[in-house]
């Protein structure tokens, strides 16, 4: 019987290892997520997106267009529903026209929306930045209702496709690292450094670069590659690093390099740190001195036995000499 049981327990086990596990997906999906696009002054455009209902009930919702900015260091969008919110110098959004301004997606089911853009003659070039969202009402009237006789109600964000419309001409690409930051002193490593950089141009950036630690002969420690993030017009984006290994000691150099930019333009700022795990060297000095200490104790002693066994040898000798000179004596 014992082993009948441990046999199905086994097959039990064996069951759930291969069993697929079901993850939970997002209600409503949008593709492209985001989208990059080049066009002229005065010239027409269009962009398609398309919505994903992958619940089980319909949604329906208000679709809009709105511009963003990115006004934290981790780049996250912030809508701005009020045009007179938006810089004229990155807004698009009015020049974005939808086909319609209200919709209902099916279960499993999609709905494309292609979107006509419209660029002024006059418009100064470099990058707009804009977002066509959908934002459901939540009341689904036509959905199954419950035992209750009620309707049931879709709790959900709103989603969005990011546009970053460039105008072409002749634009101004200007980013620095407006802070690179690390404590000047370490007891161990690694050195944890905190750099920031600033994007002060007509159009994003995606730096491409590292952060590398040296020591005071210039050799390379350690390098970790910066993250390829976007950076808005206006904004700033954080990076972190931690190089080198625990046992660090001396001077150490943290220096950011990257370039950017279509003409390859270089980000370029140092510091330096030092690493003395002073602990350790306290524990060191006094281990020692204190060597030391015996070292000389031990030689000390040594030569002050040695010292009293050359005056008995000599206190013997004397002795001997004074008895053999007695003896003579007696022969005598």
């Amino acid at each position: 019987m014992k082993s009948v049981f441990k046999f199905i327990f086994f097959l039990f086990i064996l069951l759930a290892c291969c069993l697929p596990t079901v993850s939970a997906q997002e209600p409503l999906v949008v593709a492209p997520a985001r989208q990059e696009i080049s066009v002229d002054p005065g010239e027409k455009a269009s962009v398609v997106l398309r919505f994903f209902n992958q619940s089980k009930v319909p949604m329906t919702g208000l679709i809009k267009v709105a511009d963003f900015i990115v006004d934290d260091k981790i780049g996250t969008p912030r809508f701005l529903e009020d045009a007179n919110q938006s810089s004229p110098r990155f807004s698009a959004s009015q020049w974005i026209n939808l086909p319609f301004d209200k919709m209902t997606i099916e279960p499993d089911n999609k709905i494309t929306v292609a979107a006509s853009i419209d660029i002024p003659k006059g418009a100064r070039p470099g990058g707009r930045y804009a977002a066509i969202y959908f934002e459901p009402s939540g009341e689904l009237s036509s959905a199954p209702k419950d035992n209750s006789g009620k309707a049931e109600m879709v709790i959900s964000s709103r989603i969005a496709g990011l546009l970053y419309i460039r105008v072409n001409g002749p634009i101004q690409e200007q980013g620095l690292v407006s802070r690179l930051f690390a404590p000047s002193f370490y007891e161990y490593g690694p050195v944890s450094v905190e750099a920031e950089i600033l994007n002060r141009g007509d159009y994003h950036i995606n730096p491409n670069g590292s952060i590398t630690l040296t020591d005071m002969f210039g050799n390379r420690v350690d390098e970790q590659k910066l993250t390829r993030l976007n950076i808005f017009p206006d904004a700033t984006r954080a990076y972190t690093a931690a190089l080198g290994k625990k046992w660090l000691v001396g001077r150490f150099k943290l220096q950011l390099a990257a370039t950017y930019g279509e003409k390859g333009q270089v980000l370029s700022r140092s510091i330096e740190v030092w690493v003395l795990p002073w602990r350790v060297g306290i524990i060191i000095v006094l281990s020692l001195i204190i060597i030391f200490l015996m070292g000389r104790w031990l030689y000390r002693n040594f030569l002050a036995k040695e010292n009293l066994l050359e005056e008995k040898l000599e206190e013997e000798e004397k002795e001997i000499n004074k008895l053999k000179e007695e003896l003579k004596k007696k022969e005598e």
